[in-house]
C-alpha cells in the first residue's frame, strides 16, 4: 500500500498506513477504470478547480474495497493526493459496479508553471483480501498565464458592451465614431491575444471600454441637446404666434377706433 497524504478542500492530514505482509500489486491495470472530470481543462496559478473521479470495477472477478482515492499532479510530492480517505467507510465495488466521487477541490499553486501538467488517479484498497495500489493512465491539465484570464474576462465584457451599444442605435455621429474605434480596438486585442501578447491585448480592451463609455456620454449629450433645441423652437414658435396675435388684435382695435367717429365730431367738421 502507498502512503497517502490526502488533501481535500482546505483540510490536509497525513495518514501512515501499516504495511501488509506479502502485499503485492495483484490487481491488473485493466481490472479498474478511472478518469477525472474537471470543471475546466484550463487552469491558472492560485486558482481553484473542482474535480470528480469516476471508478469502475471493469474486469476483476473479486469485490474491490476502495479505501483511498486521489488525484496527483506533477507539482505535488509523491505521497500527496487531492481526494478522499475512505478507510472508515470504504466503497465496495462488485464486478462491473461503478462509482462517482465528486466535489474535490483542487488548488493550483501560485508558483505552478504555465504550460502542460500531468496528473493521474491513485487508488488503494483490497481486491478480495489482497491489498493493492493502482494508478490510472496519465492525463494533462493546461495551466495558463493569469494575464490570459484577465484578457478573457475583458474580452467577454467588451464584446457584450459593443453589442449593447449597437442595439442603442446611436443618433450622434460622434458617438458612432467612438463605437467604431471601440470595435477596432477589440479586433486588435484579439490579434494580440492570438500572439499571446496579453499585456497589449488587455490595454486594447481597456481602450475599447473607454471608447464605449465616451460614446454613451456623447450620444446622451446629443439627444439632450436635440431635445433642448426642439423645446426652444417650440417655445419660440408659440411666443411668435402669441406676439402676432397680440399685434393683430391691437391693429384691429385701432382700425375700429378710427372708423368710429361720433355725430358731434361730424357736425363740428361741417
Amino acid at each position: 500500500m502507498k502512503r497517502f497524504e490526502v488533501l481535500y478542500g482546505i483540510v490536509s492530514f497525513s495518514l501512515v498506513l501499516s504495511l501488509f505482509c506479502g502485499v503485492g500489486n495483484a490487481l491488473e491495470q485493466t481490472d479498474l477504470t478511472s478518469y477525472v472530470v474537471l470543471t475546466t481543462q484550463n487552469a491558472y496559478p492560485d486558482h481553484n478547480i473542482i474535480a470528480a473521479i469516476y471508478i469502475k470495477n471493469s474486469n476483476s472477478s473479486d469485490i474491490l474495497t476502495i479505501q483511498y482515492v486521489g488525484i496527483q499532479f506533477d507539482w505535488m510530492a509523491s505521497d500527496q493526493f487531492f481526494g478522499y480517505d475512505l478507510s472508515s467507510d470504504p466503497i465496495v465495488l462488485a464486478p462491473s459496479a461503478e462509482q462517482f466521487l465528486d466535489s474535490i477541490n483542487i488548488l493550483v499553486p501560485e508558483d505552478a508553471t504555465v504550460g502542460e501538467h500531468s496528473y493521474f488517479v491513485g487508488i488503494d484498497g483490497l481486491e478480495g483480501a489482497k491489498a493493492f495500489s493502482w494508478d490510472s493512465e496519465t492525463f494533462t491539465l493546461i495551466v495558463q498565464d493569469p494575464d490570459k484570464k484577465e484578457c478573457s474576462v475583458l474580452l467577454n465584457q467588451v464584446s457584450s458592451n459593443i453589442t449593447t451599444s449597437e442595439n442603442k442605435n446611436f443618433q450622434s455621429s460622434t458617438a458612432q465614431s467612438l463605437l467604431d474605434q471601440a470595435k477596432n480596438a477589440y479586433e486588435e486585442a484579439i490579434t494580440f491575444g492570438d500572439q499571446s501578447s496579453w499585456d497589449e491585448a488587455v490595454s486594447m480592451l481597456n481602450n475599447a471600454l473607454t471608447y464605449i463609455g465616451q460614446a454613451d456620454v456623447a450620444d446622451q449629450q446629443y439627444v439632450a441637446e436635440q431635445s433642448s433645441q426642439r423645446t426652444m423652437l417650440i417655445t419660440l414658435g408659440v411666443a411668435a404666434v402669441a406676439i402676432v396675435a397680440i399685434l393683430a388684435i391691437f391693429y384691429l382695435m385701432k382700425r375700429n377706433k378710427e372708423h368710429k367717429i361720433s355725430p358731434q365730431t361730424k357736425n363740428n367738421a361741417l
